[in-house]
């Protein structure tokens, strides 16, 4: 932690100099703690920057019962990896070695099986290709081995599309980020495995020594994936037992599998925040990163809220889908992620409930939240709504 920063997290001085307001941040801190003290979730590392200004670091509660969180413990990213390969994926564009409207099976031709031929990149990396929306795809792959990238994405590749590609937008939690994890290994030049593409193409080069896909043999910081009693589910608690367990060294889940730190996540948001840039460091061009930062899905529903539409009442809400990984904030007023007051240019990218990163551009404006203990569904979006339109409503 900087030596500026007080016992609760915050630069106070950075906060006048970036024109926050530092009680707002402080009641970041304690949203958090009302949420740690009902129940809901053990602990949080957060952090929040403007203009690269590091204005609040924060790790509170528990890791885990009985061990305090800290702003170096390593967390499981869940969907929020999605972000790390979508970006190799768009450096894979930049360099030439396929198209973002490419089909899939031009480079992988078994992939082209079951009426999935024209399947592209670009319906991939936005949840419109038809690819199963179930955590655990009908495969013929014991869970315990979904993190063998090829034999998964292999038999992901014998499946027909669910509706067809490019008609509508359904959220796909592991298949369609396995499907593009292999297609950078087949076309990668070098012939590297997915971790060591995103190890020498991404985290070395922006600084982010404690992330990887799959857990390192020297990860003795890491947060287990885990459920309060209040938030527990026989489901959630059966997915808690598969990651914890199939997240060894070798483990590549391209969709949800990386594993990180509070300032690692800092990192890269920063350097997506700068246009593909960190300091003399540059992982994306500028224009690719503007490109891909906007919604492209346009005003499409996004299909996966469907349930919690109907059975909460909630409006239709856009799915308002990147090309990194995750979402825009968008026009209008619905339930987001970026809260209700950011940027229509925000964008960010969640992980199952526990984990998100939001920069704002129009505010110069980065927010990382990693959670132990996990708060499924709707009830996660909501609290990071809530969070995030705190962090808002810091700027002056």
């Amino acid at each position: 932690m900087d030596e500026a920063m007080q016992d609760d997290g915050l630069d106070r001085e950075a906060c006048r100099q970036a024109q926050v307001e530092a009680g707002a941040l402080v009641r970041l801190g304690e949203a958090i703690r009302t949420d740690i003290r009902a129940g809901r979730m053990y602990g949080a590392s957060v952090a929040v920057a403007r203009g690269g200004r590091l204005l609040y670091h924060a790790a509170i509660g528990e890791a885990a019962p009985g061990r305090s969180a800290r702003t170096d413990d390593i967390y499981l990213l869940m969907s929020l990896s999605k972000s790390f390969t979508a970006v190799l994926v768009l450096q894979a564009i930049e360099r030439g070695w396929f198209g973002l409207d490419d089909r899939v099976a031009d480079w992988w031709p078994a992939f082209g099986a079951a009426g999935k031929q024209d399947i592209s990149v670009r319906q991939l990396l936005t949840h419109c290709a038809g690819m199963p929306t179930g955590l655990m795809p009908p495969v013929d792959v014991p869970p315990a081995q979904i993190g063998d990238l090829a034999l998964f994405a292999g038999a992901l590749a014998t499946l027909p599309p669910l509706y067809p590609p490019g008609s509508q937008v359904f959220y796909s939690p592991t298949a369609a980020y396995a499907v593009l994890g292999q297609l950078l290994v087949l076309t990668d030049p070098q012939g590297r495995a997915f971790r060591d593409i995103a190890r020498q193409q991404l985290f070395e080069p922006l600084g982010m020594r404690d992330t990887s896909f799959g857990m390192r043999p020297d990860a003795a910081r890491r947060v287990p994936m885990s459920y309060t009693p209040a938030m527990s589910t026989l489901e959630g608690q059966a997915v808690a037992g598969l990651l914890n367990h199939v997240l060894g060294e070798r483990a590549e889940l391209p969709a949800g599998g990386a594993l990180s730190t509070l300032d690692d996540v800092l990192r890269f948001a920063e350097a997506m925040r700068q246009e593909g840039r960190l300091g003399d460091v540059r992982v994306l061009s500028a224009e690719v990163l503007r490109e891909a930062c906007r919604s492209h899905t346009g005003s499409a529903r996004n299909m996966g809220w469907e349930g919690y539409r109907q059975e909460y009442g909630l409006a239709e809400t856009p799915a308002h889908y990147s090309l990194l990984g995750g979402q825009v904030r968008g026009e209008g007023q619905h339930l987001s992620a970026a809260g209700r007051f950011a940027s229509a240019g925000a964008f960010y990218s969640v992980g199952r409930g526990s984990t998100l990163w939001m920069v704002d551009p129009e505010r110069e404006l980065s927010f990382v939240f990693l959670g132990a203990g996990v708060i499924e569904g709707l009830a996660h979006t909501e609290r990071l709504s809530r969070l995030s339109d705190l962090v808002t409503a810091a700027c002056q």
